[in-house]
């Protein structure tokens, strides 16, 4: 099974549903995570929060994503009649089930960079399961909303890194119409087993993120580009397993 990093938002309220994934899926290793497991529940802030898998739905969005984006390399991994029978069957999921949006986004092999946007270094959490430590951060709807809209506007206003601005702009959308109260969850999962466990604890990603939109603002684009230099050469090995698989 391929390992995975998630973003999710807990909220209290929920739609959610437990679909079984389309056959075709799984033939294209597109899972990445077990079938029929319930959803994701915290107690945040004295309340508890709920994260639905909405499975059914995120592998059919993720399946469209996937073709499309290889598309565009010049490469054909999912056969373009499984990308037309997600799309169709993606149209009818959201017809039958109009108040369900995805609560979750995987990432597999790697932390896209641009996630660290929405933490501070201070919300780094260790917790262990029994293959050793795991990473993740924790911070409310709120903080990650106005984070990633920050970032987001930095790099508009210099206006040379079009790619990473569009895909920030996107996580902002994403954001957007989760209710108040939500908590936004960064999680290595498995993703922590590619690393050295005191490595991993140390991990400085997101600080180094932070301080590189911190010198982008100030016009250091040096300093900004030394930061996301290393947070890139620390994800390269596990970043290129993505091409590999």
């Amino acid at each position: 099974m391929t390992k995975a990093a998630y973003l999710r938002v807990y909220s209290p309220e929920t739609a959610g549903s437990r679909d079984p994934v389309p056959g075709f899926v799984r033939s294209y290793g597109m899972l990445s995570e077990a079938e029929g497991d319930d959803h994701w529940t915290v107690e945040w802030e004295g309340q508890r929060l709920v994260c639905p898998r909405n499975l059914r739905l995120r592998v059919l969005e993720s399946t469209i994503a996937f073709a499309s984006a290889f598309r565009g390399l010049g490469m054909g991994l999912i056969p373009e009649d499984a990308a037309r029978a997600a799309d169709r069957e993606l149209r009818v999921y959201h017809t039958e089930n109009p108040s369900h949006r995805s609560h979750v986004l995987t990432s597999p092999w790697h932390v896209p960079v641009r996630w660290f946007t929405a933490f501070e270094p201070s919300e780094k959490l260790v917790y262990e399961v029994p293959k050793g430590p795991r990473l993740r951060y924790r911070t409310s709807i709120d903080d990650a909303r106005r984070r990633v809209a920050r970032a987001y506007g930095v790099l508009e206003k210099i206006g040379v890194f079009r790619g990473p601005a569009e895909e920030l702009g996107q996580l902002v959308g994403w954001l957007e119409p989760f209710p108040e109260g939500s908590m936004v969850e960064l999680d290595y999962a498995d993703v922590s087993d590619l690393f050295d466990p005191q490595e991993l604890v140390f991990d400085e990603s997101c600080e180094l993120i932070q301080e590189s939109i911190e010198a982008l603002d100030a016009g250091d684009m040096q300093r900004a580009g030394e930061n996301y230099g290393k947070v890139v050469t620390r994800w390269a090995p596990a970043f290129s397993v993505t091409f590999s698989n």
